[in-house]
């Protein structure tokens, strides 16, 4: 159910297009208000709250409420996309499968790429501010460390918009709903393929401001110390989503220089990017686990249900073998 003042707010801003309260005109008082729509005076307050955030109408102590603009909705049925990337095959198969389930449900898709930039995401999350969208769905850039732009998320959940997080969602964000992948089991996984195999030292190169890698990370070695084997310490390379010189480059030349010293202790590098490739001189091993189900289709699902009953589930993906 849609809240009261959420409702009242819509019915504000329709009567401002239709221009009952042009621009430069005075809003009724709040009493006014409330006794017009047979509402409370604390959700006329609700609703003018959010009217003054959008830019809508201006709210001064003791002169009332002004028009100061008009927002017409034109996103109303468009719900922006916020991922990392958009030349990564997995990103890319993500983006494909919210796109064709949105749309089959009568929405439109914004996307755009914050390549991992905290900068880049605000300056699409401060889009939000200038109408009124469907939802958002969004993977956080640089994932695994705080995040620069919670209190942009903070006002959007302030503004009752429809977030869906991917992966994880800042700790400050209340009761989030996430769709993630069970990235933990996949690591784990991983590393008893190997052990099974026979490989007894084994090491692996993870991403370090990504979340996802670093649960895999974590799955990864105590798979390890479960198994009883030795966890060796600089058997592992941890390097940053962007390719940046010096201890945590992730270009070829970087890449070889720490497989050619790990493999003169471990038998098997396991890699948690398949971006990362070195030149082929050494060997890696990438991940042969893919998820159970569509994480692009639960993240639409999520929004579809969040529009319908104003709330949804988190959900968690297994990876199975291909």
């Amino acid at each position: 159910m849609i809240p009261k003042y959420i409702s009242l707010k819509n019915k504000l801003n329709n009567d401002i297009l239709e221009n009952k309260y042009p621009i430069g005109s005075k809003l009724p008082t709040e009493v006014e208000l409330a006794k017009e729509y047979k509402v409370s005076r604390s959700t006329v307050r609700q609703a003018l709250d959010l009217l003054v955030e959008q830019g809508i109408i201006d709210k001064h102590w003791g002169s009332g409420n002004t028009v100061i603009a008009k927002s017409d909705n034109s996103k109303s049925k468009t719900v922006m996309v916020l991922l990392p990337n958009n030349k990564d095959a997995v990103f890319t198969d993500v983006f494909s499968d919210i796109s064709s389930m949105l749309m089959k449900n009568g929405f439109e898709v914004e996307f755009h790429s914050t390549q991992n930039s905290y900068q880049l995401e605000r300056q699409y999350l401060q889009l939000l501010m200038n109408d009124i969208y469907a939802g958002l769905i969004i993977m956080m850039a640089r994932s695994n460390f705080p995040s620069t732009n919670v209190d942009l998320l903070q006002l959007q959940c302030k503004r009752q918009l429809p977030i869906v997080f991917i992966g994880t969602a800042p700790s400050a964000i209340y009761n989030p709903v996430i769709i993630s992948t069970d990235n933990y089991g996949r690591g784990y996984q991983m590393a008893r393929h190997l052990i099974n195999r026979g490989h007894k030292k084994l090491g692996g190169i993870f991403v370090n401001d990504n979340y996802s890698s670093i649960q895999a990370f974590s799955g990864f070695t105590d798979a390890i110390r479960d198994a009883n084997l030795e966890i060796i310490d600089n058997s592992y390379h941890f390097c940053n989503y962007h390719d940046p010189q010096g201890v945590n480059s992730r270009t070829n030349a970087g890449i070889n220089r720490f497989l050619k010293y790990a493999y003169d202790t471990v038998s098997a590098v396991y890699v948690d990017d398949s971006n990362i490739t070195g030149d082929g001189t050494f060997p890696i091993f990438t991940s042969s686990l893919t998820p159970s189900k569509s994480l692009g289709k639960e993240c639409a699902n999520a929004i579809i249900e969040i529009k319908k009953n104003g709330n949804s589930k988190s959900v968690t993906i297994p990876f199975k073998a291909n």
